[in-house]
């Protein structure tokens, strides 16, 4: 059987989905003994990525080059590009690549990695935001029944799909990926409360300062550490608020993939307060580090976090409760380490080779009712 996987800058990732398919192909090394035994093999195309490599001897990675804007042209670039080789199965993490592959009858498994209808209301150009969203929610409903499998990352994903009125039976819940590496960080906590995110007013970075600044005193010995660039002028007025309530916080702006280990493990606890989530990689990163989590009640973290066992949900539209929470875990070393712990022994399941092993199984289920 030959799949192929598709995502965007796979070999070289930032950003959620992207880490996502950086992990699946983690996993999938991880588990390639039970690809060889079952005559297996996997390419992952990389979108906006120049890479051509050999992985294993069952694993390929290969570089595809798409040219915006793909809300216009998405299916056309993939139906000229795409490439000549046939699969037996196709997933993508990508919605404009899903036509040529569903117009071919080739089994197709789409995951979606974010809830475009809920998202649009924070972006910043809400007219361009109204308007790619209301594409892709078109293209969702044209493409959705030729599917074979919907991967939905988070229950919360089948809530959305049910209200829009689909029909989930042919969805299937498999969580994102998280590498081994973060399960293996060693702990040494720095009094530094990380907060990793694009800066934009989805991530709510702005509720969380004014949160942070109504306990100032109290924590005048933790730094506050915000990881990830973004909107250049919603970083200007993070960084004005910081220094006109005198906060002890800073901005690194972009931190790669790998230095995020060292991050989360000088973490006292990891923050993200965002309006809107479906199942953040920065989470999953944090509780697989050990690190107990403050986070908004809402889409998919309210299946994933659970109130003084791995952290704390919060309304991320009211300070005071935030900083409750805050002061609770900082105030309570001993509490932080349980929580961890928790954490840590709950992320298990979404370890990059279980998460690898569940899409095999997937694949192979389609390949079996393909062939009947």
């Amino acid at each position: 059987m030959k799949i192929l996987i598709i995502g965007s800058r796979i070999s070289n990732p930032y950003l959620g989905p992207s880490v996502v398919l950086h992990n699946t192909l983690k996993g999938f090394i991880e588990i390639q003994k039970e690809l060889i035994n079952n005559n297996i093999m996997v390419t992952f195309l990389s979108l906006n990525d120049n890479v051509r490599k050999k992985i294993s001897g069952n694993i390929d990675m290969v570089g595809l080059k798409i040219y915006p804007s793909l809300t216009f042209t998405g299916e056309i670039q993939f139906t000229l590009n795409k490439p000549k080789e046939t699969f037996d199965i196709v997933h993508s993490h990508d919605i404009y690549s899903l036509l040529p592959y569903l117009v071919s009858k080739i089994p197709t498994v789409f995951t979606l990695h974010g809830i475009f209808w809920k998202e649009k209301k924070f972006a910043k150009n809400k007219f361009l935001a109204e308007y790619t969203a209301l594409l892709n929610t078109i293209r969702l409903r044209l493409y959705y029944n030729r599917l074979s499998k919907f991967v939905a990352i988070s229950p919360y994903v089948i809530d959305e799909l049910t209200l829009k009125g689909f029909n989930t039976e042919k969805v299937v819940v498999i969580e994102n990926p998280v590498s081994s590496e973060f399960f293996e960080v060693d702990k040494k906590e720095c009094n530094m409360i990380l907060y990793p995110a694009t800066l934009k007013l989805l991530k709510n970075q702005l509720g969380f300062l004014k949160a942070v600044s109504l306990i100032k005193a109290e924590l005048k010995d933790y730094r506050i550490v915000f990881a990830g660039s973004g909107d250049m002028d919603y970083y200007l007025k993070l960084r004005d608020f910081t220094k006109k309530n005198d906060l002890n916080a800073v901005f690194l702006g972009s931190v790669p993939y790998n230095k995020m280990l060292k991050l989360f493990s000088q973490a006292s606890l990891t923050a993200l307060i965002s309006f809107q989530e479906t199942l953040p990689m920065a989470i999953l990163e944090a509780l697989a580090t050990g690190t107990p989590v403050i986070t908004s009640n809402v889409g998919g973290l309210k299946y994933l976090i659970k109130n003084s066992f791995n952290g704390f949900l919060v309304n991320p539209n009211k300070p005071n409760i935030i900083a409750e929470k805050l002061l609770i875990l900082i105030q309570d070393r001993g509490l932080r380490i349980q929580l961890g712990r928790n954490a840590k022994k709950d992320a298990e399941r979404f370890r990059s080779e279980n998460i690898a092993k569940k899409l095999l199984k997937l694949y192979m289920e389609i390949q079996r009712v393909s062939l009947s």
